[in-house]
């Protein structure tokens, strides 16, 4: 029973005899009772209990008995509560607020710092304050900053030198060293005051010995002294004994010779002074960037000095700077979707960047800071990036990965290895994408240098290994599907081995195949070079190892290695704290000439590494090897040779057969000393890709020549006269169809692929290797279609059969009685016989073309292996045999065999 008691609710309860039903003697019993006490056998209320809680309202509770011994029912409730209302209020403890982003490096250059912080809401009512720090602090140092040399403070003055009469007294202070560059401090670093006492009439006495001075010489051997000063004589004392000089020779090893000093330059409008070898020169980065450039002088392997490039790993350009300065003002939006939608702009900007392709080695390093922010910021504001914003970010590290800037990355990575730290945020932005895409969803990122995979794959719905790349897929890059390079993940990996896993988890499962990463990567020690192709798979929530093993099969990349074997990418041992190679947890169970098969354990970033055999890689000068020398050498000598005949007998032989043959001679030369020069040009790229131009022009000319002199014989036993027009013609076959065929090449490539980090010669990716070889084959095929026509018109009935017939035509000095001329001015001439002359040159063509050609095919096929495969001896002998014996077969049919030659002599 509920009722109601001023602003109490009262709940009551009533008591129930044993017995349902009363007796009539019983209820007036109680009745009875009932108006002799006023209420029928209850007790005193109890006192009210302690309140519920300590702060804040609470309740209090009493309760009474209900005593009735005639087994009536007591009236009114037996329990009561109240409200109590506790004066004191309750204690709220401090909470922190999510931390805010990492601020930028307090220093643009030298170390510096990055901050963050997070708030604290104050406590209330005594409760506890927040545990832990407000602010959390890590290093960063981007560049290193100039630091000029600078005077500490004066010491004290020494005391007097002398007790009595005229003394001195000294100071001194110290310079701090310079540092990249700073300038050393000026002024002087002591200084010297007199001090006596007029009153003395001591004898004097030396004071202590001064430093030495400097070095009248700083090399050859030159002199340096120091002094003391006799001090405390009085008018009526005596000079100190002994002198106050002392001199030695210093600097005494030998001074640098001229070729041993380099010589002030002028170069990217900055002012290089003399320098000598082993030590550096530094300068302001140019107007469009700020930091310092520095520049090595060296020692070549002759002992000569030599400038290096300049180095511009510290420079960055405004347009980066002001990039990296707007991440925190987009950060300081305070909102999360705010600072996401932000850093999809920053990628797009930075996409616009890295396309122009005109940056600086210490750009490359700034961009990978600005794509280590972005992700972080993805991550901490949970953000997911569109579609869009995903493909943006993989182009900008395809950009970066360009081979164009191999000599970049190896100049910035001499201060930090930034294309390690680019991996790692790879990965990193692999998984923030990936936790934002819906099950079984799978994305694909292909571009000109890299390809990822990215998929999302609950634990139970893996039923089948996963290959990568999927070569088939549409829209592949050719270079990916063109590669042997592949990574098997088995099915077994994915099944949960731990009680925090379980077969309704999603992992995120992300592969990533570079295509030359390698390039960029730091040098390796011993020889030892990355001979493939490198391949990554991750996965998160990473699992557990089991028995599974991941088969990775690559590629490689170059002929002639030694000792290949499988290594993954260790981050646990540390090397300047990104990690190394490493072969545990990988073996090789598989290699050949070609490729090499792994079997690793755990997840990495995959590659193999080879030994590089010492012999034969080329000096640091970077000479062509002695193999080639000699072989073209030998080749351009002939052909001059042939050259000087040709010109001191021009007036016997002269004809369209010998201006062809100069022509071709002409191409032979200039593709020699082409090749000479080529391999001495891979570090300059603006004069490699000129060198691979024009040896794609010369090789292609010089088969265009062969099919000129086929066509020139041709015409000859088909009785056309050589007109005026008709040499036009040969000059546009020669000269005009190469130059054609290399302008098409290069306006469609742009001249990407015109020589690469290697060699000087057409890239053998992407099929502009075709640009070549298509042409020389369309050639070869046409000149073997004109040789069977020539060959068959001289054994025709047109042509001469009877030897009696030749015999007689040779003697003859007429063109044979049978010719008729039909048209003397439009150059046609109709024949039934040829003359025994132009049945003999012809021939003497025909025969050119088929040992020529064959020749000439061998010829450059062999000097496109040695180019490109410098490491390779063999194809380098195969180009000097071939090549000397091109020009010694050039000189025997043109020169000895050529009966106009014979006669002129």
């Amino acid at each position: 029973e509920f009722g109601m008691m001023g602003d109490h609710t009262i709940k009551s309860q009533r008591p129930r005899s044993v017995h349902e039903k009363r007796v009539p003697q019983e209820q007036a019993d109680a009745a009875k009772f009932m108006a002799q006490t006023g209420e029928s056998g209850v007790e005193e209320w109890a006192q009210w209990s302690t309140c519920s809680v300590t702060c804040g309202q609470g309740s209090q509770v009493r309760t009474r008995t209900c005593v009735s011994p005639y087994g009536t029912h007591c009236s009114g409730p037996l329990r009561e509560s109240r409200v109590c209302n506790n004066t004191a209020l309750c204690p709220v403890h401090g909470v922190w607020e999510e931390w805010s982003p990492w601020s930028l490096c307090s220093f643009t250059c030298g170390r510096g710092q990055r901050t963050r912080t997070r708030s604290c809401i104050p406590p209330q009512y005594g409760g506890r304050s927040c545990d832990g720090p407000e602010t959390q602090h890590k290093p960063c140092n981007i560049a290193l900053c100039p630091v000029d040399g600078q005077w500490q403070e004066w010491s004290s003055w020494s005391q007097c030198s002398v007790t009595c009469s005229n003394g001195t007294q000294q100071r001194s202070r110290q310079c701090t060293a310079a540092a990249h560059g700073g300038s050393e401090c000026r002024g002087p670093w002591a200084e010297s005051r007199e001090c006596y006492n007029p009153e003395c009439t001591a004898n004097g006495q030396w004071n202590q010995w001064g430093h030495w001075s400097g070095c009248s010489k700083s090399c050859d051997g030159g002199w340096e002294r120091r002094i003391r000063i006799c001090q405390g004589a009085a008018v009526t004392g005596q000079q100190c004994e002994g002198t106050g000089e002392e001199v030695r020779r210093c600097s005494e090893q030998r001074c640098p010779a001229p070729y041993e000093i380099c010589p002030e330059d002028y170069l990217m409008s900055m002012v290089w002074k003399r320098t000598p070898a082993g030590d550096m020169a530094f300068n302001r980065c140019p107007l469009n960037a700020t930091g310092t450039t520095s520049r090595r002088c060296s020692l070549s392997v002759h002992g000569v000095a030599f400038w290096e490039h300049p180095s511009f790993a510290r420079c960055i350009s405004n347009e980066y700077r002001h990039l990296q300065h707007s991440i925190k003002e987009h950060l300081a939006k305070g909102q999360r979707m705010l600072a996401g939608d932000g850093m999809s702009q920053v990628t797009k900007t930075l996409l616009d960047l890295t396309q122009r392709k005109n940056f600086y080695a210490g750009d490359l390093l700034i961009s990978v800071e600005i794509l280590r922010n972005v992700t972080d910021t993805f991550k901490r504001a949970s953000y997911i990036p569109a579609s869009d914003g995903v493909q943006n970010f993989f182009q900008i590290i395809s950009n970066l990965l360009d081979e164009e800037n191999k000599e970049k990355w190896e100049d910035a990575q001499q201060i930090y290895p930034g294309s390690v730290e680019l991996m790692q945020v790879i990965e990193d932005f692999i998984h923030i994408v990936g936790m934002g895409m819906m099950d079984f969803q799978n994305s694909y990122l292909m571009t000109g240098n890299v390809v990822a995979s990215i998929q999302k794959l609950p634990a139970a719905s893996v039923l089948t290994d996963i290959n990568f790349p999927m070569k088939g897929r549409k829209g592949m890059v050719d270079w990916a599907r063109n590669s042997e390079d592949r990574v098997v993940i088995p099915k077994n990996i994915f099944t949960p081995m731990s009680t925090e896993l379980d077969e309704s988890t999603v992992f995120v499962l992300g592969a990533v195949l570079y295509k030359n990463l390698e390039l960029i990567l730091p040098t390796l020690r011993n020889f030892t070079v990355v001979n493939s192709k490198i391949i990554v798979v991750t996965i998160r929530p990473e699992p557990k190892t089991t028995d599974s093993f991941l088969e990775i099969e690559l590629a490689h990349l170059s002929n002639g290695t030694l000792n290949p074997y499988c290594v993954l990418w260790d981050d646990s041992r540390m090397n300047d704290s990104l990690g190394t190679w490493s072969t545990q947890g990988c073996k090789t169970v598989l290699t050949d000439a070609s490729h090499t098969k792994c079997l690793c354990d755990r997840l990495s970033t995959f590659a193999i590494l080879a030994q590089q055999p010492r012999e034969i890689i080329m000096e640091s000068s970077g000479t062509p090897s002695v193999t080639l020398i000699v072989g073209s050498g030998l080749s351009c000598l002939a052909l001059i040779t042939l050259a000087v005949v040709y010109a001191a007998l021009w007036r016997y032989i002269r004809s369209e057969r010998s201006i062809i043959l100069i022509n071709f001679c002409l191409s032979i030369i200039s593709s020699n000393i082409l090749i000479l020069v080529g391999q001495t040009q891979t570090h300059n790229k603006g004069i490699c890709t000129t060198t691979t131009a024009f040896l794609h022009f010369f090789f292609l000319a010089s088969f265009c020549w062969v099919l000129t002199e086929a066509w020139q014989s041709y015409m000859a036993v088909t009785g056309k006269i050589r007109t005026r027009l008709i040499r036009k013609r040969f000059l546009c076959l020669g000269w005009g169809l190469p130059a054609l065929v290399v302008a098409i090449s290069i306006g469609f490539t742009k001249t990407k692929g015109y020589g690469t980090a290697h060699y000087c010669w057409l890239s053998l990716e992407g099929g502009l290797l075709y640009a070549f070889v298509g042409p020389a084959a369309a050639v070869v095929l046409v000149n073997m279609v004109i040789g069977i026509l020539v060959f068959n018109k001289l054994v025709s009935r047109d042509g001469i059969l009877d030897k009696k017939l030749k015999h007689r035509a040779g003697q003859m000095s007429e063109p044979h009685s049978g010719l008729t001329l039909k048209c003397a001015k439009c150059g046609v001439v109709s024949t039934t016989a040829l003359s025994a002359t132009t049945a003999s040159n012809a021939m003497a063509s025909l025969w050119s073309s088929c040992v020529v050609l064959p020749l000439l095919a061998l010829t450059w096929m062999s000097a496109v292996l040695a180019m490109t495969d410098k490491r390779s001896i063999l194809f380098q002998i195969l180009f000097a045999v071939f090549d000397s014996l091109q020009g010694f077969v050039i000189v025997m049919v043109h020169c000895i065999l050529r009966r106009e030659v014979r006669n002129g002599f």
